[in-house]
């Protein structure tokens, strides 16, 4: 439907399919915001994912993906980019409090940079590492490859609080 302004000119009124178009991108900009698919976890569980020789920093052969979490049970996933890799968490007292093997995962890119991980015995992932408040020491142990460390520090968990449980 056109009005005329008083002018004369014909003016277009919004139709229903772009308002309707307005509310979708309106919609969709809110989730890209806080997307839907992205749960925010518990930093009591969040995951830990371990590289080990990592072929974009290999300077740090022991990545992780957080520098710190609190008090609690995390999954972990070990990527070893050269193979074998064997990963320990140690406390300040000298403890392994976890290890894990990932049995030969790793990743490969191709001359145009495609990026595929070659699963080994495993999946390069092992029980929860359940982590109490402290600093931890990661030691990567790549059995080819340079060995590396890294640091965890872990937060208390909060006063009272249950976490979800570890995915």
């Amino acid at each position: 439907m056109r009005q005329q302004s008083p002018a004369g000119v014909a003016l277009a009124t919004p139709s229903r399919a772009a308002l309707l178009g307005a509310g979708l991108v309106t919609l969709l900009a809110g989730c890209a915001l806080d997307p839907i698919s992205d749960p925010h976890l518990d930093p009591e569980v969040l995951p830990l994912e371990v590289v080990v020789n990592s072929d974009t920093q290999p300077d740090h052969p022991c990545l992780l993906n957080y520098d710190q979490v609190r008090a609690g049970d995390h999954a972990v996933t070990v990527i070893g980019v050269s193979g074998f890799a064997r990963v320990r968490f140690v406390d300040a007292r000298h403890r392994v409090v976890f290890r894990t093997d990932n049995a030969g995962q790793r990743i490969e890119t191709d001359a145009d940079g495609e990026v595929t991980i070659i699963g080994g015995e495993s999946e390069g992932s092992g029980p929860s590492a359940r982590l109490e408040a402290g600093t931890v020491t990661v030691q990567c142990r790549p059995k080819d490859g340079k060995p590396g460390e890294a640091t965890l520090k872990v937060l208390p968990a909060r006063k009272g609080h249950t976490p979800s449980t570890a995915p």
